[in-house]
C-alpha cells in the first residue's frame, strides 16, 4: 500500500503540545497497520473529535486516530 499525506493538522488538547510531533510520526506507522482494501485519494478528511488522556502513550493516541481515519474513509475493520 502507498500512503501519502501532504498536510496533517492535529488539534490536541492543552498539555499535549510537546507530544504532537511524536504522535504524528506514530500515526504514519499506525495507518500502515490498518486493513486497507484499496486506494484512497482524498483532498480533505476530517474525523470526529477523539478523547485522549495524558496517561495514554503517543502510540496509543496515534492508533486511536488511525482507527478513526480508517473508519471515516468508509473502510470496514
Amino acid at each position: 500500500m502507498n500512503l501519502t499525506i501532504n498536510c496533517l493538522k492535529l488539534q490536541l488538547p492543552p498539555g499535549f503540545e510537546n507530544r504532537a510531533e511524536a504522535i504524528a510520526r506514530c500515526l504514519g506507522d499506525e495507518l500502515l497497520l490498518q486493513p486497507w482494501s484499496g486506494s484512497h485519494a482524498l483532498y480533505h478528511l476530517q474525523v470526529a473529535p477523539q478523547t485522549v488522556r495524558p496517561e495514554q502513550s503517543d502510540r496509543e493516541i496515534a492508533a486511536q486516530i488511525a482507527q478513526a481515519i480508517h473508519q471515516t474513509t468508509g473502510e470496514k475493520r
